[in-house]
């Protein structure tokens, strides 16, 4: 039996996306563990399609003693560039050949473009998030204030995303005080003019939130939606307030459901997954991204279509 194409079929709730692939496909894809839950393959195999391209993305489950093994065998397998996802962010740095600046302050990779025999890193995150403020929520941060819950890698680019687009002040609040201040030290060495603040769970907020127009969840609390938890309290939320939350699903945690009830204007992760998605298809692929073909996916396949 001979198969000239094989057809790889991506299910959207009322639509079918086929990824064709043959022995012209270029192909991309995501690494990280676990990955059952990624909606990464759904939005960049509708933009591949739209476009017309002959490019596949793929999940790729790796575990972390292959991802040595993994990283080496995507230049011999025709992969154009891959995503990277939690937990390997930090742990392929060592393994590029090249990195964008912002990924060096950062501390963490999220995007590889692959060009021959080497491997580039970028960080995307940062861009995502700040093309969601300000396409999203019309919220431009330059002169404003931040808080910001966490200080992993997703608060580290977001402050730094942040620092680099005018804050004037950013505020990282963590459980750990010592790695919020650790956080802050990243960004007076690198953004001097920018006021810095680090503070634990414990302290009275309640001064913060006055000085901030921003509030942002960078920490995985509020994935389950039947905790009811909330990564910091809303009691001192007002309509002066924008708070974003980073986690895309649910679409709006209970964080920013308390938040809405206090008059505060609210924006989800959805956003930031779809700009930072759509920075690393122009960095492979060299063309402008069908921005709006990406949303409508990814909102078709959580049922908001």
């Amino acid at each position: 039996m001979c198969f000239e194409n094989i057809g790889l079929l991506f299910l959207i709730r009322g639509a079918v996306f086929v990824c064709k692939v043959d022995g012209k496909t270029k192909l991309t894809g995501i690494i990280g563990y676990p990955l059952e839950y990624t909606l990464s393959p759904v939005m960049h195999n509708a933009a591949f399609q739209y476009m017309g391209l002959n490019w596949c993305y793929l999940p790729l489950v790796v575990e972390e003693a292959d991802i040595y093994r993994a990283l080496d065998g995507l230049k011999a397998l025709n992969f154009m560039g891959v995503n990277v996802t939690m937990p390997y962010k930090e742990a392929v740095m060592s393994f590029m050949d090249e990195m964008t600046s912002y990924a060096q302050i950062v501390g963490a990779v999220n995007t590889i473009h692959i060009q021959g025999e080497r491997l580039v890193g970028y960080n995307t995150d940062g861009r995502g998030f700040i093309s969601s403020l300000q396409q999203d929520a019309k919220f431009d941060p330059r002169g404003k204030g931040a808080l910001i819950v966490g200080a992993g890698g997703a608060a580290r680019a977001v402050a730094v995303s942040l620092a680099l687009a005018g804050s004037s002040r950013i505020i990282v609040v963590n459980r750990t005080p010592e790695r919020a201040q650790s956080l802050c030290q990243l960004l007076q060495g690198n953004f001097p003019s920018c006021e810095v603040k680090a503070m634990g769970m414990e302290g009275d907020l309640s001064g913060a939130f006055s000085e901030v127009e921003l509030v942002v969840n960078a920490t995985p609390i509020g994935m389950d939606p039947e905790k009811k938890e909330v990564p910091i309290s809303t009691d001192f939320l007002g309509g002066w307030h924008l708070v974003c939350d980073l986690i895309y699903k649910p679409v709006e945690t209970n964080f920013l459901q308390l938040a809405g009830k206090r008059g505060a204007h609210t924006l989800g992760g959805l956003g930031m997954l779809l700009h930072q998605g759509a920075a690393s298809f122009e960095i492979w692929t060299n063309l402008d991204s069908p921005i709006k073909v990406m949303r409508e996916a990814l909102e078709k396949e959580l049922g908001l279509r």
